[in-house]
């Protein structure tokens, strides 16, 4: 059953703060980035670092959902209230996808480009905004404007993290999608 009135909100801040999950991931980029066959990119790493920077945002407890999604979700009855497995929108044969705000390529250079410390790392992750709840259709946009990896040019580190979204016309509500249990990637 879906609210006839929409929820409060869970702010930015809710969004971003770190769980423990995360903390684990953001500790394990920390300590792989120490490491100079990883900053080399030896041994399969560039594959490890993409991965658990997207666990890392993943991981978080709730997820934004596009407007698009979100009427999708009351279309099918999808009651907002509870908090569901990651893996329940997740796959294939979903009509959504689970899509960083920015992608993780993106992040990894900047983690590499710059000095690993624990506040820097915590700086670049604080900075990869939301993941989103988006349908497939949406994410098409993403890809067809060649943003399905990339952010749009001009934009840097620390610039509005919904920036791929805005240039291809995806909004996000302000409602939100909360999840528990394995991350799915």
């Amino acid at each position: 059953m879906l609210l006839s009135t929409p929820l409060p909100a869970i702010s930015l801040l809710q969004l971003v703060s770190e769980n423990r999950d995360q903390r684990a991931l953001r500790l394990w980029l920390t300590a792989g980035l120490q490491i100079p066959e990883v900053v080399s990119l030896h041994g399969d790493a560039n594959y490890l670092l993409n991965n658990m920077i997207a666990k890392y945002t993943l991981a978080e407890d709730a997820y934004r959902i596009s407007v698009q999604a979100l009427q999708a979700f009351q279309d099918h009855g999808v009651d907002l209230r509870q908090t569901y497995t990651r893996s329940r929108f997740y796959g294939k044969g979903s009509g959504f996808m689970y899509e960083h705000a920015v992608p993780a390529q993106v992040l990894r250079q900047a983690l590499l480009a710059g000095r690993a410390t624990e506040s820097s790392v915590a700086a670049v992750l604080r900075s990869a905004g939301p993941v989103a709840v988006l349908l497939r259709e949406e994410n098409q946009h993403l890809r067809a404007a060649g943003l399905n990896a990339k952010m749009p040019d001009g934009w840097v580190l620390g610039d509005d993290p919904l920036a791929r979204y805005n240039a291809v016309g995806i909004a996000l509500s302000d409602q939100v999608l909360r999840v528990k249990g394995a991350i799915c990637r």
